[in-house]
């Protein structure tokens, strides 16, 4: 990462804004030219702020933003128009282009600022203008619409750039017929359903995300869980759920955990391992340290915190003999676990993890990985920043999806325990040893799809622990060969059923 002052070089799309005849406004009536231009930044601040982007830059009239995408950047130069669309006394010329930026402190410079500059004098007054850089980004959007200006020379822009205009959504004339009351109400009813759906497709993630995560609140949960704390050995306290009835099966989650509120709660958990388990066990989770529910102050997520963490748990319910299911991240310290207390797991069963340490990443490797978890520890209440974790491990999610785990992950930590977990985990744990020396039933299952961690690194973690089945789910992705698929705890079921009832109850 940059030095603190330092230039820090990145692709955005930018876009500059000015009010359309400031100059003879503020010969006119200064005061007044002094309230549009205050009027244009309080429009626009909180704008930017929902469309992920920034304001970087505020001289006189003009505004500049930066937003981390050309589609996010377009929409919220459609929307601060639309604001101010009859609004005679402020109307804007925006420009927009995704370029390479530079930044340094508080000032963005470089040639892709200079383009969206030179842009922004083509819009007509209420209009937007558009780089073709842009323009490919955003074609295939329903609610955009472009036309070409063609090739335009630009001032101290070395070759001609093809420009477009955007439809910023003019009214229609009203028709004399629709006067009559009867054509009336219906137009009325058709505009209301119309303005429903219009305003429904566009935002139609956010609004099934929504209820998504809201509904279940208002239902009776499918599965009821007792929430319980246990204190490690170094003092951090730690959350934990049983659910169901039956032998005790032990399920050791990664980082992104709350019992109440995430991905593999009661809650919303109701078609995966949570509730498959917990018709047959009593299923135990629980919160690692730093997240969810346990305590969130701490530093230490060295895999002998986190064993301590597993080990704080199972003493509390006083639980002697029981099978482990780890996922991710959890699969390391669940292996950790089984080698240091032999005897104590019947059975083990690891899904989409390995054995921890990437011996063959390479320095370029580890650096993005560096500057990314920089970028976590600093960012992380930023939509996104978690987006980026999000598109990385849940590649195959619609957008609904993506939403909702999106929001999982704001609600499970915070950034310097994301980026602590993440720096003090696979990148130096490394249970390779402590797997070869494993002498229980272990099941690994891994997905043919999953790009967080690899398959080979599945096939490796069965090879090292002595008699593992190896179980290959195809077309699986990480967080479907993690436990968020009916099929994955079938396999369990299986298995444990296989091992017969000393695995299976834990006796």
């Amino acid at each position: 990462m940059p030095e603190p002052g330092a230039a820090d070089r990145r692709l955005a799309a930018i876009v500059f804004s000015d009010i359309v005849g400031y100059s003879s406004l503020t010969e006119r009536d200064e005061a007044r030219a002094i309230r549009a231009r205050e009027r244009h930044r309080s429009i626009a601040r909180p704008l930017v702020e929902e469309f992920q982007g920034e304001v970087v830059e505020a001289t006189g009239d003009e505004l500049l933003c930066i937003f981390p995408s050309a589609l996010l950047a377009v929409d919220y130069a459609l929307a601060i128009q639309a604001v101010l669309r009859d609004n005679s006394d402020l109307q804007l010329r925006m420009g927009v282009h995704l370029g390479d930026v530079i930044r340094r402190g508080g000032e963005v410079i470089g040639e892709g600022v200079n383009v969206a500059a030179r842009i922004r004098p083509l819009a007509e007054p209420g209009g937007i203008c558009i780089s073709e850089a842009v323009h490919r980004m955003v074609r295939g959007q329903s609610h955009i619409r472009a036309r070409s200006l063609g090739r335009q020379a630009l001032k101290n822009i070395e070759s001609p750039l093809e420009v477009f205009a955007l439809d910023a959504g003019a009214q229609s004339d009203t028709k004399t017929g629709w006067r009559r009351p009867a054509v009336r109400v219906l137009a009325g009813l058709v505009l209301i359903t119309a303005l429903g759906y219009a305003i429904y497709l566009p935002n139609r993630g956010a609004i099934l995300a929504g209820v998504a995560l809201n509904l279940p609140k208002l239902l009776a949960p499918p599965i009821e869980q007792k929430i319980g704390f246990a204190t490690t050995v170094d003092g951090v306290r730690i959350a934990y759920a049983t659910s169901g009835e039956g032998p005790p099966l032990v399920f050791v989650l990664g980082w992104a955990s709350h019992l109440q509120d995430g991905l593999y709660s009661a809650l919303y958990d109701t078609s995966g391992v949570t509730l498959g388990a917990s018709a047959h066990h009593t299923l135990v989770r629980y919160d690692g340290r730093g997240f969810g529910m346990s305590d969130r102050d701490v530093a230490d997520f060295s895999l002998d915190a986190r064993v301590r963490d597993l080990e704080a748990v199972v003493d509390a319910l006083g639980l002697q003999r029981f099978p482990i299911f780890a996922i991710s991240t959890g699969g390391p310290t669940a292996i950790a676990y089984s080698a240091r207390h032999p005897g104590r797991v019947s059975a083990l069963i690891l899904a989409g993890t390995n054995a921890g340490r990437d011996l063959k990443m390479t320095p370029e490797a580890r650096q993005v990985a560096g500057d990314m978890i920089a970028l976590i520890r600093s960012g992380w209440e930023s939509p996104a920043v978690r987006a980026m974790v999000v598109d990385l491990v849940w590649r195959d999610a619609d957008e609904v999806t993506k939403r909702i785990v999106n929001e999982f992950l704001r609600r499970s930590g915070s950034g310097p325990a994301v980026a602590g977990f993440l720096e003090q985990g696979n990148f130096v744990i490394d249970t390779r040893d402590l797997a070869r020396q494993l002498e229980v039933p272990t099941l690994v299952i891994h997905g043919t799809r999953d790009v967080v961690m690899p398959i080979e690194g599945g096939r490796e973690l069965a090879s090292l622990i002595p008699g593992a089945h190896f179980e290959i789910l195809q077309g699986a992705d990480h967080i479907a060969d993690s436990g968020g698929s009916p099929r994955v705890y079938e396999l369990i079921d299986a298995f444990l059923r296989e091992q017969g009832a000393d695995a299976a109850s834990g006796g």
